[in-house]
């Protein structure tokens, strides 16, 4: 009986969500709270973590080559698994991002472009254990079927090699970009076969790589060794452990002055690109330390610019994170300030959010036109400002997956949104006075008065993924902050909330428990209105009646979401008065009548005066005494 009951509920809940007749204001159940997951010991009814969270723990040993000669690239792999559930596994999904580009993909089935006869991800040598396995492929995934079980807390090793050719014409988050003298610049990203997530809420997370949502993978350990031609430099998600045997003595130098310097250093200058190192190949080593991923970038075009910057850790400590940028000569005149714009994001998302846990973070130039991973982003810029915005977009993004791992292929606002929410914050920071434009567009909610696709909606389901994932998300949040919790009290919420999750996989439950927990507010109203459903607001002054010794205000609300009134009444004695009545005003009906003591006689009476709310109909919010004298 109950388990009918509960259908019933959800069937109830997910009709109301999608018709738009239905006046949650006039009925009430705006203010009913959402049906989130029940809290466990895993995740807790006040969003922290419990003290039963786990997580699984991938390490990842590879020895890479890049073939310029056939735009190849041949790996070998150990992948160490350590099954921290309590679950016993038998078998185990693994990600191969490469093979999007097949002509069997969901994405180039879909009328996407891919490349013809692409041959995708090749693996051989496949062994768990030290024993042959086979791997089952389906597109994007595959499947390994284990000889016996891995139990809770057993670790096991997969060895596997495996290569892919480079795709030429097609770029997705990677690409070959030959458009300079010195050489082609080749990104790597999404480019190794990964184990699939498997957590407490759905197992194993095998949701197929389309493109639009973007990844979602275990923390680990990365040792990755890259040959590459000996003129090229090679930049990656990890600190170089070799640098004795890659540079010379005078890169050597420049680069250690560089971790001490808040000065841009030239390591290699535009009359060095191309300097040969020692045999035909190079072989450049990296560390990376507790990521979620690692992507390289790779060219003998690279110039390369360094500075460090100093942050605050955790424990008061001071400590400095070096700054790179790469980028070939022909985009010198825009790339000059690079490092620059990463100091600035490093420093203040260090500040505001939670200090950078990394040693370094590298942008380079290539195809990509903006894409993030631990340690390096690929940016382009067509200008000072251009690049800025994008490089401080995607260094904000070392927070928001890299550090705090949402799932991007559920719940892409997680991420971006989240992002495009503080990067406003940090280019008025960067900018101060100056004229500037913002790197996200105004949301403008009258645009999408008929929209009924709920923020909170998996990003390949999406048509308007930059409206949805990065405009209203990032919006919305300053909207909580600014106008509904006020700054002080978000900001100890939104840090808590990435404290809380630092290194661990958040859902939109344990965000939304966060913020009424730390905040010490009832938001159920507002999450459940502008993220998990497509809910409009519409506020009116429906009439004034002028009193002996005030007024009284009849407001309405016209649509289905609530919000607080922001009101501002204009005298004739030319006194202002201003009032914010609570959303609660809404409870029991989509009227709400008011009176105001004032002294003198109303000359106006405006609803949301400073047009920050999401209010789909600006023109009745505003009454005006036409019986006053001008």
């Amino acid at each position: 009986m109950t388990r009918i009951f509960v259908l019933l509920l959800c069937f109830t809940y997910g009709c109301e969500s999608s018709q738009r007749t239905t006046n949650y204001a006039t009925n009430g159940s705006v203010f009913k709270q959402m049906l989130l997951p029940a809290p466990t010991s895993v995740r807790t009814g006040s969003g922290a973590p419990g003290n039963e969270y786990w997580q699984q723990e991938v390490d990842h040993d590879i020895v890479a080559e890049l073939d310029v000669e056939t735009n190849t690239l041949h790996a070998s792999q150990t992948v160490t698994y350590t099954n921290n559930s309590p679950d016993t596994l038998t078998y185990l999904w693994f990600q191969l991002e490469q093979n999007v580009l097949r002509g069997d993909s969901i994405r180039s089935r879909e009328g996407n472009a891919g490349e013809d006869g692409y041959a995708g991800m090749i693996i051989s040598d496949l062994q768990v254990d030290g024993k042959d396995a086979v791997l089952s492929g389906y597109g994007t995934l595959a499947r390994i079927d284990f000889d016996g079980e891995v139990g809770s807390g057993e670790v096991i090793t997969i060895t596997m090699d495996w290569e892919f050719p480079v795709s030429i014409d097609a770029s997705l988050r990677m690409g070959y970009d030959d458009a300079y003298e010195q050489g082609p610049v080749w990104e790597f990203a999404q480019w190794i076969p990964v184990p699939c997530v498997y957590d407490d809420v759905y197992g194993w997370n095998t949701l197929p790589y389309i493109g639009r949502g973007e990844f979602y993978t275990n923390f680990g350990d990365y040792t990755v060794a890259i040959t590459v031609p000996n003129d090229h430099l090679v930049f990656g998600s990890g600190e170089l452990s070799n640098p004795d045997e890659v540079l010379s003595v005078d890169e050597r130098e420049r680069l250690a002055e560089s971790m001490e310097s808040d000065d841009v250093i030239k390591v290699r200058s535009s009359d060095e690109v191309g300097t040969v190192q020692g045999d035909e190949t190079s072989t450049w080593k990296f560390d990376g330390k507790n990521i979620r991923t690692f992507a390289w970038a790779t060219s003998a075009s690279y110039i390369w610019d360094a500075a460090s910057v100093e942050i605050i850790d955790l424990d008061g400590k001071v400590r400095r994170v070096l700054c790179q940028a790469a980028y070939p000569a022909e985009t010198a005149e825009v790339w000059d300030e690079a490092v620059m714009y990463v100091q600035h994001a490093i420093k203040y998302y260090s500040d505001m959010l939670y200090p950078y846990p990394w040693p370094q973070m590298s942008v380079v130039r290539g195809r990509a036109g903006g894409m993030e991973y631990p340690m390096i982003v690929y940016c382009r810029g067509s200008s000072h400002e251009g690049l800025f915005n994008v490089t401080d977009h995607e260094v904000g993004h070392d927070w928001f997956p890299m550090l705090v791992n949402t799932d991007e292929r559920r719940h892409a606002w997680m991420d971006e949104g989240f992002n495009t929410f503080v990067n406003h914050y940090s280019l008025e920071s960067f900018y101060g006075e100056r004229e500037h434009k913002p790197d996200v567009s105004k949301y403008d909610a009258s645009k999408f008065k008929n929209g009924i696709t709920p923020i909170n909606t998996k990003p390949d389901l999406l048509r308007s993924r930059g409206h949805l994932s990065y405009r209203k998300p990032g919006y919305g949040l300053r909207f909580l902050r600014e106008e509904i919790l006020g700054e002080d009290r978000f900001d100890v919420a939104f840090k808590e909330y990435v404290h809380r999750w630092a290194f661990k996989s958040p859902r939109p439950a344990d965000f939304y428990r966060t913020m009424e927990d730390a905040s010490g507010t009832d938001l159920q109203w507002f999450f459940r209105g502008f993220f998990e459903e497509a809910l409009q607001l519409d506020q009116a002054v429906e009439s004034v009646q002028q009193q002996e010794d005030g007024v009284k205000v009849t407001f309405l609300n016209l649509a289905d979401w609530v919000c607080p009134v922001d009101v501002v009444i204009a005298c004739e004695d030319e006194t202002i008065h201003t009032y914010k009545l609570p959303v609660t005003v809404w409870a029991w009906s989509n009227k709400h009548t008011q009176e105001f003591q004032l002294d003198s006689q109303v000359v106006t009476v405006k609803i949301n005066p400073s047009n920050t709310y999401p209010d789909i109909d600006f023109s009745n919010n505003h009454w005006v005494n036409n019986n006053v004298k001008k």
